[in-house]
């Protein structure tokens, strides 16, 4: 009897020596493992070739964000009125993370990431076009456009680098490129005022959108074609539908890495947005507070970058667990220790750094846990309920800010969701590491 297609994704298991006395752990291998489609060693001119447009990604989407003020000014309006094409630009990525597993099947990963840079290189300098126009219409379906080719980018850059990437490198190539986006969006804020300052906030996206625009001839030219493993007879990624990440043995799994991801995004998110507010509350004096928002950016620099090492040392499960750990302990520390002054800031440049770390690991834990030809799908849904998390968790705060909720309350609430976090984080790592692919 042929043995099933489920028989034939099930996870191999060998026995290894764990120390010199010969002790053994069970360690999982799967079918779908690089080396077995030829790739023994990481290419990383490719990784290069996904990093560098997810930094002018990472550039690109903040680039609105921090021209709000002075298009604010020049068009007299005030700044919530923008609130139509940030809100769309949001839309377009969430729709984009969603659309990258059926696109890659019909196109191909190579091709999507591609086209994707290309999309939002153009929609970043249509931006340019529409502003003259004064019109937040206009501007808010550029956007929208543009969010498109943002989130098509992401999970598309992740799988074509850890294709052409060795098993002991695939947590870290996956990281590194994620790193991208913090990467571009805080080069975008040393480098805005100059800019602006020389070619005006037209100026800020023509330039933005050319140097995106740049990349397209060289990727076209040196990313190699999907290993041939890898592809049906149209040359498109095998098994590319959302279907199959609920098919039986891994739709516990999925349901875990989402609420993982929509929990971390949702309090870093919540954080970020709110914590001049939140701080003020707390006793911190109005002109401090900004310093707080600050320290939390710093972290999450210090945090993408260090996770890289971390996984290479320790491995993605721990890594998944201690990171929203430290997380949860650092933001109980920063409202019950009756900290101040730069002790405070020190504990909220760790709880950015964590919860970036946090952030950043939902990625390379998709990787891992997805067999490749179900990798887009996998990454861009996990991506899409990051993404809904971010949108909640600002929300959710406004609300009980709204109500008279303590800011000491809403950091203890925030603490317990990164708890429940590590819960999800212990139960994928138990399932992978006892080879199942599901309870």
């Amino acid at each position: 009897m042929r043995p099933s297609r489920q028989e034939i994704d099930r996870v191999r298991q060998k026995r290894c020596s764990q120390d010199d006395a010969g002790k053994a752990e069970i360690m999982t291998v799967r079918l779908d493992a690089p080396d077995s489609n030829g790739v023994r060693a990481t290419n990383w001119l490719v990784v290069v070739l996904c990093f560098l447009p997810i930094v002018m990604d990472g550039f690109d989407a903040t680039s609105l964000s921090l021209a709000v003020p002075a298009l604010a000014e020049g068009w007299g309006l005030a700044p919530a009125a923008f609130t139509v094409p940030l809100v769309a630009t949001s839309v377009g990525v969430f729709a984009g993370y969603l659309g990258s597993g059926w696109l890659a099947q019909r196109f191909g990963r190579r091709r999507l990431l591609i086209g994707s840079v290309g999309l939002f290189s153009l929609g970043t300098m249509i931006t340019a076009v529409v502003l003259p126009a004064h019109s937040i219409e206009a501007l808010g379906v550029v956007r929208l456009v543009t969010g498109l080719g943002f989130g098509g980018a992401l999970p598309s850059a992740v799988a074509v680098a850890t294709d052409f990437s060795s098993n002991r490198r695939r947590d870290v190539v996956s990281l590194l490129v994620a790193l991208g986006i913090a990467a571009g969006a805080t080069a975008a804020g040393f480098v805005y005022l100059p800019l602006i300052a020389s070619f005006g906030v037209t100026g800020l996206f023509w330039l933005a959108g050319a140097a995106s625009a740049v990349l397209v001839l060289p990727m076209a030219v040196l990313l190699p074609p999907e290993p041939a493993a890898q592809q049906d007879a149209g040359g498109a990624p095998r098994g590319e539908r959302v279907g199959q990440l609920f098919a039986r043995g891994v739709r516990i799994n999925t349901l875990l890495l989402w609420l993982y991801a929509s929990l971390v995004f949702m309090v870093s998110t919540a954080l970020s947005t709110w914590a001049p507010v939140l701080l003020t509350e707390l006793g911190v004096s109005a002109a401090e507070a900004p310093l707080g928002l600050a320290f939390i950016y710093l972290g999450a620099i210090v945090g993408g970058v260090a996770m890289i090492p971390l996984v290479a040392w320790a491995g993605i499960g721990r890594m998944l667990i201690a990171m929203p750990v430290l997380t949860a302990i650092l933001v109980l520390a920063s409202v019950s220790l009756e900290l101040g002054g730069l002790v405070l800031l020190l504990v909220l440049c760790g709880v950015g750094a964590a919860v970036t770390a946090s952030q950043n690991g939902q990625l390379a834990m998709a990787v891992a846990l997805y067999p490749r030809e179900q990798r887009t799908t996998g990454i861009g849904w996990s991506s899409a309920m990051g993404r809904a998390g971010s949108v909640a968790g600002p929300g959710v705060t406004g609300v009980l800010l709204g109500l008279g909720t303590p800011a000491s309350t809403i950091f203890s609430l925030a603490a317990g969701a990164m708890v429940v976090a590590v819960g999800c984080a212990a139960l994928l790592r138990a399932s992978m590491r006892s080879g199942a692919r599901a309870f």
